[in-house]
Protein backbone atom coordinates (compact mmCIF):
# COMPACT_ATOMS: atom_id res chain seq x y z
CA UNK A 1 0.00 0.00 0.00
CA UNK A 2 2.73 2.63 0.93
CA UNK A 3 4.68 1.68 -2.28
CA UNK A 4 1.29 2.53 -4.09
CA UNK A 5 1.33 5.68 -2.64
CA UNK A 6 4.88 6.96 -3.08
CA UNK A 7 4.80 5.93 -6.87
CA UNK A 8 0.59 7.49 -7.18
CA UNK A 9 2.81 10.65 -5.55
CA UNK A 10 5.95 10.56 -7.64
CA UNK A 11 3.28 10.13 -10.90
CA UNK A 12 1.29 13.35 -9.44
CA UNK A 13 4.20 15.39 -9.35
CA UNK A 14 6.14 14.57 -12.57
CA UNK A 15 3.10 15.51 -14.46
CA UNK A 16 2.45 18.74 -12.39
CA UNK A 17 5.52 19.49 -13.40
CA UNK A 18 5.27 18.54 -17.12
CA UNK A 19 2.08 20.55 -17.45
CA UNK A 20 3.10 23.79 -15.93
CA UNK A 21 4.48 25.40 -18.99
CA UNK A 22 7.87 26.87 -19.87
CA UNK A 23 9.53 28.90 -17.18
CA UNK A 24 10.60 32.21 -18.08
CA UNK A 25 14.10 33.26 -18.17
CA UNK A 26 15.79 34.89 -15.12
CA UNK A 27 17.10 38.42 -15.08
CA UNK A 28 20.48 38.75 -14.31
CA UNK A 29 19.95 41.96 -12.14
CA UNK A 30 16.67 41.67 -11.54
CA UNK A 31 16.35 45.04 -13.36
CA UNK A 32 16.72 46.67 -16.67
CA UNK A 33 20.37 47.61 -16.25
CA UNK A 34 22.10 50.48 -16.26
CA UNK A 35 22.61 53.48 -18.70
CA UNK A 36 23.74 57.15 -19.03
CA UNK A 37 20.50 58.34 -18.17
CA UNK A 38 19.92 56.24 -14.81
CA UNK A 39 23.53 56.94 -13.86
CA UNK A 40 23.13 60.20 -14.41
CA UNK A 41 23.12 62.83 -11.72
CA UNK A 42 25.05 63.72 -8.41
CA UNK A 43 27.61 61.79 -6.01
CA UNK A 44 29.44 62.43 -3.74
CA UNK A 45 32.71 59.81 -3.20
CA UNK A 46 36.03 59.06 -1.55
CA UNK A 47 39.01 57.09 -2.79
CA UNK A 48 42.71 55.60 -1.08
CA UNK A 49 45.30 53.91 -2.31
CA UNK A 50 49.03 54.00 -3.33
CA UNK A 51 51.25 55.41 -5.98
CA UNK A 52 53.91 54.00 -6.63
CA UNK A 53 56.46 56.41 -7.89
CA UNK A 54 60.13 54.93 -8.01
CA UNK A 55 61.21 55.32 -4.88
CA UNK A 56 58.59 53.49 -3.15
CA UNK A 57 54.97 53.93 -2.97
CA UNK A 58 53.26 57.28 -2.07
CA UNK A 59 49.63 57.05 0.08
CA UNK A 60 46.70 58.79 -1.80
CA UNK A 61 43.56 59.82 -0.92
CA UNK A 62 40.54 61.74 -1.67
CA UNK A 63 36.60 63.13 -1.00
CA UNK A 64 34.72 65.11 -3.26
CA UNK A 65 31.81 65.47 -5.71
CA UNK A 66 30.75 64.96 -9.24
CA UNK A 67 27.78 65.07 -11.45
CA UNK A 68 27.45 63.27 -14.53
CA UNK A 69 24.67 64.12 -17.13
CA UNK A 70 22.62 62.17 -19.44
CA UNK A 71 24.86 62.36 -21.98
CA UNK A 72 28.18 60.98 -19.75
CA UNK A 73 29.61 64.09 -19.11
CA UNK A 74 31.16 64.81 -16.09
CA UNK A 75 32.21 67.44 -13.72
CA UNK A 76 33.36 67.53 -10.11
CA UNK A 77 36.29 68.47 -7.96
CA UNK A 78 38.39 66.69 -5.15
CA UNK A 79 40.33 67.66 -2.20
CA UNK A 80 43.45 64.80 -3.03
CA UNK A 81 46.15 64.26 -0.67
CA UNK A 82 49.51 62.74 -2.36
CA UNK A 83 51.64 61.74 0.24
CA UNK A 84 49.93 64.48 2.70
CA UNK A 85 50.23 67.63 0.59
CA UNK A 86 46.52 68.38 0.44
CA UNK A 87 45.41 70.16 -2.91
CA UNK A 88 41.91 71.28 -4.51
CA UNK A 89 41.49 69.88 -7.96
CA UNK A 90 38.63 69.65 -10.57
CA UNK A 91 37.63 67.12 -12.89
CA UNK A 92 36.40 67.04 -16.30
CA UNK A 93 35.51 64.08 -18.12
CA UNK A 94 33.22 61.14 -19.48
CA UNK A 95 31.66 58.23 -18.47
CA UNK A 96 30.35 55.00 -20.28
CA UNK A 97 28.18 52.71 -19.04
CA UNK A 98 26.44 49.12 -20.26
CA UNK A 99 23.41 47.57 -18.70
CA UNK A 100 25.39 44.99 -16.30
CA UNK A 101 25.87 48.28 -14.69
CA UNK A 102 29.50 48.63 -15.10
CA UNK A 103 31.46 51.39 -16.98
CA UNK A 104 34.45 53.50 -17.66
CA UNK A 105 35.46 56.93 -16.94
CA UNK A 106 38.31 58.74 -18.41
CA UNK A 107 38.89 62.15 -16.23
CA UNK A 108 41.20 65.11 -17.04
CA UNK A 109 41.74 66.54 -13.01
CA UNK A 110 43.04 69.73 -13.21
CA UNK A 111 44.93 71.33 -9.91
CA UNK A 112 45.16 75.48 -10.59
CA UNK A 113 43.96 75.19 -14.16
CA UNK A 114 46.65 73.04 -15.12
CA UNK A 115 46.28 69.25 -16.57
CA UNK A 116 47.30 67.38 -13.40
CA UNK A 117 46.42 63.56 -14.86
CA UNK A 118 44.33 62.02 -16.75
CA UNK A 119 42.72 58.99 -14.80
CA UNK A 120 40.52 55.73 -15.91
CA UNK A 121 38.70 54.05 -13.52
CA UNK A 122 36.55 51.46 -13.94
CA UNK A 123 32.97 51.80 -12.41
CA UNK A 124 30.81 49.01 -11.33
CA UNK A 125 27.03 50.88 -10.34
CA UNK A 126 24.94 49.23 -7.35
CA UNK A 127 21.84 49.45 -5.34
CA UNK A 128 20.05 50.15 -8.04
CA UNK A 129 22.44 53.27 -9.47
CA UNK A 130 22.25 54.85 -5.53
CA UNK A 131 26.32 53.70 -5.49
CA UNK A 132 29.08 53.24 -7.30
CA UNK A 133 32.54 51.21 -6.68
CA UNK A 134 35.43 52.11 -8.59
CA UNK A 135 38.88 51.40 -9.39
CA UNK A 136 41.62 53.14 -11.12
CA UNK A 137 43.21 51.03 -13.97
CA UNK A 138 45.44 53.91 -15.03
CA UNK A 139 47.03 57.08 -14.54
CA UNK A 140 48.40 58.96 -17.05
CA UNK A 141 50.55 61.94 -16.41
CA UNK A 142 50.80 65.04 -18.89
CA UNK A 143 54.20 64.37 -20.00
CA UNK A 144 52.42 60.96 -21.09
CA UNK A 145 54.58 58.81 -18.90
CA UNK A 146 52.33 56.26 -17.02
CA UNK A 147 51.90 56.35 -12.91
CA UNK A 148 51.41 52.72 -11.39
CA UNK A 149 48.78 52.75 -9.19
CA UNK A 150 46.68 51.23 -6.45
CA UNK A 151 43.40 53.20 -5.81
CA UNK A 152 40.16 52.40 -5.23
CA UNK A 153 36.73 53.98 -3.92
CA UNK A 154 32.99 54.52 -3.47
CA UNK A 155 30.65 56.92 -3.88
CA UNK A 156 26.72 57.92 -3.17
CA UNK A 157 24.41 59.50 -4.50
CA UNK A 158 23.38 63.06 -3.16
CA UNK A 159 19.67 63.52 -3.12
CA UNK A 160 18.68 60.26 -3.70
CA UNK A 161 15.32 61.07 -2.72
CA UNK A 162 14.98 63.42 -5.35
CA UNK A 163 15.47 61.44 -7.86
CA UNK A 164 18.72 63.46 -9.00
Amino acid sequence: MKRMLVVSTLVAVAFATLNIGPIPAARAWGSPGCNLGNVAGSFGFSYNGVGILPTGQVPVGAVGKYHADSAGNLTGDEINSLGGDAEYQTIVGNITVTPDCSGTLVAKVYQSGVLARTSYIHLQYQNNTREVLFMFQKLVLPNGSSLPVVINGSGKRIFSDRGD
